[in-house]
């Protein structure tokens, strides 16, 4: 996850930590998640996308970094609504109204993405379409949802929401990305994965995760 405290202050979150590892002074933004995506891939001032997860339509599009790090997904539900978890099975799903971040991936519901209502642009937003009944469900990732949470960056009113791991899943990896329309795309890949594994053999890597944790 990666976010801002305040306006004008410098980009905070795991992949920024990682990335300000590995090279000297990158020039890291906040932006909204599928214009990120959109940018990077048309080399509109931006030339790596953090916290990407790979899937078949995205490899057509980008290179990608090793994995440095894994996240569980999850889903967001009222508990004045179920008071009881209400997904026993992941094909459970298809009972209910369900939303995501605009521009995410969200291959690990197997839902077709047009039954998935992805308009919000911000977790806040997200929470409205619960809150209004547009939806009845988020679905994300646990450790994103929580690190917000605890960053007070996501109004998470646990009297009144639940995070449940969502079933029949399992941890993805998350990347950096490069377009594959980038002229030095394979040496920003092969900068990246060096830089990667250094920080893993001298144990920099595990420090940031648990930073984060």
């Amino acid at each position: 996850m990666s976010y801002i405290k305040s306006a004008g202050t410098p980009v905070e979150g795991l992949s920024a930590d990682i990335l300000r590892n590995i090279f000297t002074d990158p020039k890291i933004e906040l932006r909204p998640w599928a214009r990120c995506l959109f940018e990077v891939q048309a080399r509109e001032g931006f030339d790596i996308v953090m916290s990407v997860f790979r899937n078949p339509e995205r490899e057509k599009v980008y290179l990608f970094s090793r994995s440095y790090h894994s996240l569980t997904p999850s889903y967001l539900y009222s508990a004045k609504k179920f008071p009881q978890p209400p997904l026993q099975m992941l094909s459970d799903l298809e009972k209910y109204k369900i939303c995501s971040l605009h521009g995410s991936s969200t291959f690990y519901t197997r839902l077709p993405p047009s039954v998935i209502e992805s308009g919000a642009t911000s977790y806040t937003s997200l929470m409205r379409k619960i809150e209004r009944g547009h939806c009845d469900i988020v679905v994300d990732m646990q450790e994103v949802l929580w690190g917000f949470a605890r960053l007070s960056l996501l109004p998470l009113d646990m009297s009144t929401y639940k995070i449940q791991s969502l079933p029949q899943t399992e941890k993805y990896p998350l990347h950096f990305g490069v377009s594959k329309e980038h002229p030095q795309a394979a040496q920003i890949i092969e900068q990246l994965d060096k830089g990667l594994m250094e920080l893993q053999k001298n144990g920099k890597l595990n420090s940031i995760i648990n930073k984060y944790q």
